[in-house]
């Protein structure tokens, strides 16, 4: 979906509204359908103007009303985008963002934004959980032990989860965007022009781009950190032919008990993407050993 209802939703929405949709918020964290009386008692409102609220952002689609044994409501995927970007626009940080997404992955949408600055940034929506909620779960190693969980909750523990790695990568001096603030699912960061690696037209030197590749993969080891999900999608070509690593949600420190199988998947993927749209003459069992070793190695000698 498109953030630009989001954005419309916010102007038409008063500070009583957002007490209810941030009850609702609230009351997900333990149900998943909030009844109005839960709602006024969170938000301190008389259940009579709650009520009265939830229809006005039941028709905004910020809402969803469910009815069984009793009547609840939830957060829609708009409703929570409301809260974090009411969240970012009151903080200084965002005055506007684009109506169509730059770019979308299966759990996230990227849009261009605007600081009250003038400054162009990027603004990645997380959607944990949206093409397979059971899935996600299962695969999300910091959902942790938590029994009762709803999409808000993964896709915030998503935008945590990459907005802390981007501060240690960023800090460390790794070619990824500038981490600037995160608020619920959404993360805020600069924007960096340039071409997925999937999709670049053909690259005069293949080899030279894959070496630069391996370099930021032994910063980032170097920095603690092991992607976890490295790929031709989420590596970024820039117009100077310098490469920025993207998509962070499932990072795993380089102490994790599986950080050197999740490198090693790492490597193997951007090995793969070059050995068959370049054809390169390498062993890539060969290539993969030596990568292992030398990006590995500085972490030995630290030891």
């Amino acid at each position: 979906m498109s953030v630009r209802f989001s954005v419309w939703s916010l102007r038409e929405l008063t500070q009583r509204d957002l007490r209810v949709l941030v009850s609702i918020e609230r009351g997900m964290i333990n149900h998943e359908y909030v009844d109005v009386e839960l709602i006024s008692s969170i938000s301190r409102l008389d259940s009579e103007l709650v009520e009265s609220i939830l229809k006005k952002l039941n028709k905004l689609g910020l809402v969803q009303r469910y009815r069984g044994s009793y009547t609840g409501y939830v957060l829609t995927s708009r409703g929570y985008d409301v809260l974090a970007l009411n969240v970012l626009v009151k903080r200084g940080v965002l005055a506007a963002v684009s109506e169509t997404p730059m770019g979308e992955g299966k759990e996230s949408e990227v849009y261009m934004g605007k600081t009250p600055g003038e400054r162009i940034v990027a603004v990645k929506v997380h959607r944990a959980g949206r093409t397979s909620f059971k899935g996600a779960k299962r695969v999300r190693g910091y959902v942790g032990e938590r029994k009762h969980f709803s999409w808000l909750y993964l896709s915030r523990l998503a935008a945590q989860n990459e907005f802390e790695v981007l501060r240690i990568l960023w800090k460390n001096k790794v070619a990824v965007p500038e981490p600037i603030d995160w608020n619920r699912h959404v993360v805020v960061t600069s924007f960096v022009e340039g071409v997925e690696l999937s999709e670049v037209p053909p690259l005069e030197d293949p080899f030279t781009v894959l070496q630069l590749i391996i370099e930021e993969i032994k910063k980032v080891y170097k920095a603690g950190v092991v992607h976890g999900d490295l790929n031709e999608f989420n590596v970024l070509i820039t117009p100077e032919n310098k490469v920025i690593l993207l998509d962070w949600p499932q990072w795993v420190p380089s102490s994790h008990p599986n950080a050197l199988f999740y490198l090693q998947r790492d490597l193997e993927n951007i090995i793969d993407f070059f050995i068959r749209k370049y054809r390169l003459r390498a062993d890539k069992e060969l290539l993969l050993i030596e990568y292992m070793k030398m990006i590995t190695k500085s972490d030995e000698n630290q030891s």
